[in-house]
């Protein structure tokens, strides 16, 4: 039976074949073997990455002729161990490998705890695998394998890394003929035979184990045709129990069953506070088995859980909800937990399955630091109390009043103990203590627990009713305050942080503040690599960065980011490190790897949830600014394209004037007998045209130097006035149809491009000259203030409007308005003054005046000869 996964598999990762089967014996590696000696056949680079030792000389022969990749011997405890060599294999970088038993548990100090992650590595790097797996290794097979066999299995492997497998090829053998390949030795010695045949190796054993092969083949070739209308939500409920696990997968294959997504919930109520360390750590590792099985695993608050668990169902649509058994109906009436569910989430199934440990196993040993046992916690508050009643009673003594009244104080102390207790040992040691200090110290007789007023006992028993009931009131609202109070900051923080990271506009800056927010929060020290091309870049430490200086720390941040995947502490990926590592991720970009300091333990799943939430935050961050930087980008891009159809519009309107007019002097100068006026007028005005287009065509040349920062500015001590003179000799001849003021002071010197400064004001006057009427003066000044060299070029004509000053520096940008520059009408003038002044670090704008416009250019005056900037020859 061969199954196909649908729908195409990245281009850039491996593929992965498992030879399933019902038992060991049944011919995997042989098969596996097999398909590789077929597939080097067809010229496929294959390698045995790993190959189980078998005493099966059959397999073994099939296995010659195929490259073995030395294995990696692991010294543990004095044993030394054989293991696949995973950088080996990587840096051999075969077309397909082929590893035996996938669900092998590695030695202490490989890189991976799990053989099956070993194997993911490969296929991120694009190498094809080939491996074998048994049924009883499915983590959601877990319970029904041992029911049937009375074996706990202990190498299991996530459901998804069976369910995502591109091909599964089911090797199936009769039961009869794998027994007597078993009874013949050929999978075991014969003492070994011997054992197995009276345990796991039994008829009816193997049949159902088969049986389950068969439909977990099956169930899954269904789930990969199928394409539901709607999908539909499994919903299963975690706790510390130690049978949740078990319900857990249960759920799990319900949800394969239905291809429904599953989902794990955990209600984080007052009782939380109470854990001990052990429900806590069997609590993190059923949260741990959700999510290994695929579940989306959330976690909210609320005193009434059946009530937060309908709310969940209702908000997310789920269909079906898992559950175990809640024990039994109250004798009073009272609704069991499975019908205030049923009434909480009305439309959805609810699944109970038997939970043989349905009791709290909440022991009185509580995880905090520095305490012991939760009697001792906050008890000196207590002692205080009662020996103020004490005091107060004795002064009241004193002064003769009843014992009514003493009684009264007491009873005072013992309420205010039931407030502060926190736990009810306390409330009840407080009660203990309140009525043994009266009946020996106050009631009559004195000294004596011997009370001839039998009143009391009733007093006593409402005492302690009361006290029990308030203190645990009390505990119980002081525990809901200090998870919302956590809530709340928590909701805080991170809509604080959504706000922050979406304002921050550079990369650097958020990284900046998402190490300090986590470490912040953590109150551990905190790490990130940026991604510098798939490598690590340099880190941003919150505080100490003294955890992760070493280069085993490194190698592991360097990891996560070539796989994409968590590594590091409390994972079963290089987890000797120090530290966590976890992708800064969107989809399948990088941006960059954080490391938390697990030295003080792990983490908390409300921490997990806000790590996770401020990561995702911070992805998002860095995408966006990585999409504005792409839009910003093609916006020059258009505007460069949007130049270049300017120039070319400009360039067969306004170079044509001129050569037509010189194509028509030429032909004239050429076939017609003209005098000698004629004929030197003809000549001037070639000229002057064949000057127009020398001008235009340097213009533009130096305008695309100046852009592409191609341009050394030779910098030396020029006289303004000097320029100013130079320029008029070459600017447009109608310069004399206009009166020139020129007031240019004596100190107007500065520290230069001369050649540059006179095409400035050249294209200036030009401009001033073709947009003001004739006979309308022009200004130029210039003068020294400070350490500026300032000039204004001023003209009388009809001004500028400030729509149109907006894009008066860009090349070409008259042509929808009717201003226009030194060179005709295409519109290069100022966009080149504006470029040159810039190059000299200097400034231009353009003032409206009540008549005309003056151009402002500030310049330093002081700099280094030859002095290049950002510009090169």
């Amino acid at each position: 039976m061969n199954q196909t996964t649908s729908g195409d598999a990245l281009s850039h990762r491996g593929k992965l074949k498992i030879f399933f089967g019902y038992a060991a014996g049944t011919g995997k590696t042989w098969a596996m073997l097999d398909a590789g000696q077929s597939a080097q056949k067809k010229g496929v680079d294959v390698v045995i990455g790993y190959l189980e030792p078998h005493d099966r000389p059959e397999t073994m022969n099939k296995a010659k002729g195929l490259e073995t990749v030395s294995t990696r011997t692991i010294e543990y405890k004095g044993i030394e161990q054989k293991e696949m060599d995973l950088d080996a294999i990587l840096h051999r970088a075969p077309q397909l490998v082929l590893v035996d038993e996938l669900a092998h548990t590695n030695a202490k100090g490989s890189r991976h705890a799990k053989r099956y992650k070993d194997i993911r590595e490969l296929l991120v790097h694009g190498i094809d695998v080939y491996t074998t797996l048994n049924v009883q290794h499915l983590e959601s097979l877990h319970d029904k394998v041992a029911s049937i066999t009375g074996i706990l299995v202990q190498e299991r492997i996530p459901d998804d890394v069976f369910d995502l497998a591109d091909q599964i090829e089911l090797i199936d053998l009769e039961i009869s003929d794998l027994l007597e390949r078993l009874h013949e030795g050929k999978i075991y010695a014969k003492e070994q035979a011997r054992l197995a045949s009276e345990n796991f190796f039994t008829f009816d054993h193997l049949m159902a184990l088969r049986e389950i092969a068969l439909r977990r083949c099956a169930s899954r070739l269904a789930l990969k045709k199928s394409v539901p209308d709607v999908q539909e939500q499994v919903l299963v409920c975690l706790s510390p129990s130690p049978s949740n696990a078990r319900i857990i997968r249960s759920a799990s294959e319900m949800a394969r069953a239905f291809d429904a997504n599953f989902l794990a919930l955990y209600i984080q109520g007052p009782e939380h506070l109470e854990m001990s360390d052990e429900d806590k750590a069997r609590l993190q590792e059923n949260i741990r088995l959700a999510d290994r099985l695929g579940a989306s695993v959330e976690s909210v608050y609320g005193e009434d859980i059946a009530k937060e668990i309908g709310s969940f169902a209702n908000s997310m649509r789920v269909s079906k909800i898992v559950i175990g058994r809640q024990g039994r109906k109250s004798a009073f009436g009272r609704r069991s937990f499975a019908e205030k569910l049923a009434a909480s989430a009305p439309q959805a199934q609810i699944f109970i399955l038997p939970d043989p440990d349905v009791s709290p196993s909440y022991s009185l040993t509580r995880s905090n630091k520095g305490h012991t046992n939760p009697f001792l916690d906050g008890i000196g508050l207590l002692l205080g109390v009662l020996v103020c009643a004490v005091a107060i009673a004795i002064v009241l003594e004193a002064f003769g009043f009843s014992q009514a009244n003493l009684l009264a104080i007491f009873i005072l102390a013992d309420f205010l103990c039931a407030l502060f207790a926190r736990h009810w040992l306390q409330a009840l040691f407080s009660w203990g203590l309140c009525v043994f200090i009266f009946g020996y110290r106050f009631a009559h007789p004195v000294s004596s627990l011997i009370m001839f007023d039998r009143g009391y006992l009733v007093v006593f028993g409402v005492m302690l009713i009361l006290s029990l009931l308030v203190s645990k009131l009390s505990i119980r609202l002081r525990a809901q305050a200090s998870i919302s109070e956590e809530a709340a900051l928590q909701n805080a923080l991170l809509y604080q942080a959504s706000q922050k990271l979406q304002s921050l506009v550079t990369r650097s800056a958020i990284e900046n503040y998402l190490v300090q927010e986590i470490g912040d929060f953590m109150d551990r020290p905190v790490v990130l690599y940026p991604n510098a091309q798939d490598s690590l870049a340099k880190p941003v430490f919150s505080k100490d960065p003294g955890p992760f200086l070493n280069t085993k720390e490194q190698a592991v941040a360097l990891w996560t980011l070539k796989n994409n995947r968590r590594a590091g502490a409390g994972t079963d990926t290089l987890s000797g490190a120090r530290g966590l590592y976890l992708a800064i991720r969107r989809e399948k970009k990088i941006f960059g790897v954080l490391g938390i300091d697990m030295k003080n333990g792990p983490l908390s799943p409300n921490q997990n949830i806000v790590l996770l939430s401020l990561l995702n935050q911070a992805a998002l961050a860095f995408e966006n600014i990585e999409i504005a930087k792409e839009k910003e980008e093609a916006a020059w891009l258009a505007h460069q394209q949007q130049l270049k159809a300017s120039l070319l519009r400009s360039i067969s309107h306004d170079l044509r004037t001129p050569l037509t007019t010189i194509k028509a002097s030429a032909d004239l100068l050429s076939c017609c007998e003209l005098s000698q006026v004629q004929q030197s007028r003809l000549a001037k005005s070639i000229s002057e045209e064949a000057s127009w287009l020398k001008d235009t065509v340097e213009n533009l040349l130096l305008l695309s130097r100046l852009d592409h920062d191609e341009v050394r500015l030779d910098k030396e001590m020029v006289d303004l006035d000097e320029v100013v003179h130079q320029a008029l000799a070459h600017v447009n001849l109608n310069v004399k149809k206009h009166p020139l003021q020129i007031e240019i002071g004596p100190d107007c010197v500065g520290f230069l491009d001369g050649r540059l400064m006179v095409q400035v004001m050249m294209n200036l006057i030009n401009n001033a000259i073709l947009h003001t009427p004739e006979g309308t003066p022009i200004q130029i000044q210039g003068m020294k203030k400070e350490e500026r060299v300032v000039v204004d070029v001023i003209d009388e004509g009809p001004g500028i409007d400030d729509k149109q000053r907006v894009c008066l520096f860009e090349p070409f940008a008259q042509k929808s308005s009717v201003f226009a520059d030194g060179s005709r009408s295409m519109g290069l003038g100022l966009s080149l003054v504006k470029s040159i002044v810039e190059a000299h670090h200097g400034t231009i704008t353009c003032l409206n005046r009540d008549p005309g416009t003056c151009f402002h250019i500030e310049l330093p005056a002081v700099g280094e000869e030859y002095e290049t900037s950002d510009f090169k020859y």
